[in-house]
């Protein structure tokens, strides 16, 4: 049986270039930097000549481990929000259109257009890290 949430985690191609997008522009606080190699991980992961760049990244109580395979990295998955086996991260935002406007201003694509959704009445957008990992921020509406 589960216990509790511990984490959540994406690997990335460059762990520089994520730690950026999630601090800088979604405003995520970078809590650990840290790098695994050896036996031990290899053991874990079932991966030969893993080496692994690693950072924490939180907002509140939800944990992003971000992973950069340096030794023993794979390939490439298309994780496009439509495709069996994707997933997403969903964020509250106080004011989806002025974050967005933000993004855009700074070079961050959006999937679609800021919409509202019926009740339960939210307004959100999906938008792409730069792996293209799908992340929906969203904004509660009561009107």
């Amino acid at each position: 049986m589960v216990n509790s949430y511990s984490h959540t985690s994406f690997t990335v191609s460059n762990i520089e270039t994520s730690i950026a997008f999630y601090v800088d522009q979604l405003g995520l606080t970078l809590t650990k930097r840290w790098e695994r190699k050896g036996s031990e991980i290899e053991a874990l992961t079932g991966v030969v000549g893993a080496r692994l760049s690693m950072a924490m990244v939180e907002c509140k109580e939800f944990k992003l481990e971000l992973i950069q395979y340096v030794g023993g990295a794979g390939g490439v998955l298309d994780p496009v929000i439509n495709n069996v086996g994707a997933a997403h991260i969903a964020f509250e935002v106080s004011d989806v259109d002025v974050f967005c406007e933000r993004l855009v201003d700074n070079g961050i694509s959006l999937y679609g257009i800021p919409s509202t959704l019926p009740p339960p009445k939210v307004r959100g957008v999906y938008i792409s890290d730069p792996d293209g990992i799908t992340i929906e921020l969203s904004e509660p509406r009561m009107d």
